[in-house]
């Protein structure tokens, strides 16, 4: 059941990356607006450790849960204009579709590991 809460935990992920890709896009024209990004799913699995589950005395001891440690970091600006906005539409569309492509493939993988799980049971 691990696998579904980091599937989980990366789905949140991918909600927060996605509004703050919008709020990139919704004040493109904003003066002085710094475009903004999260950080990498990566930094925060790194940060968090990964915990088993003890069911039973024999079993590998838990550690802690995985935090949710999402934090924003400064955009890396393609170019600025002359109003100081760094937003550049193409790198926030681009990555609109990157997080959509993700959140598609993390929800199918979810759908063929809960369909396994519900085929073994019924064995």
């Amino acid at each position: 059941m691990f696998l579904f809460d980091v599937a989980s935990r990366h789905m949140e992920w991918l909600a927060l990356r996605q509004s703050v890709t919008a709020a990139n896009i919704a004040n493109a024209d904003t003066p002085g607006y710094r475009a903004r990004d999260l950080a990498a799913f990566q930094e925060v699995m790194d940060k968090s450790s990964l915990a088993l589950t003890q069911t039973s005395p024999l079993h590998f001891e838990s550690g802690s849960s995985i935090g949710t440690g999402s934090r924003l970091v400064r955009h890396e600006a393609w170019d600025r204009s002359l109003s100081g906005n760094d937003v550049a539409l193409e790198a926030e569309l681009m990555k609109a579709g990157e997080t959509s492509r993700m959140m598609a493939l993390d929800s199918g993988l979810t759908r063929i590991f809960h369909r396994m799980i519900l085929t073994s049971l019924k064995v």
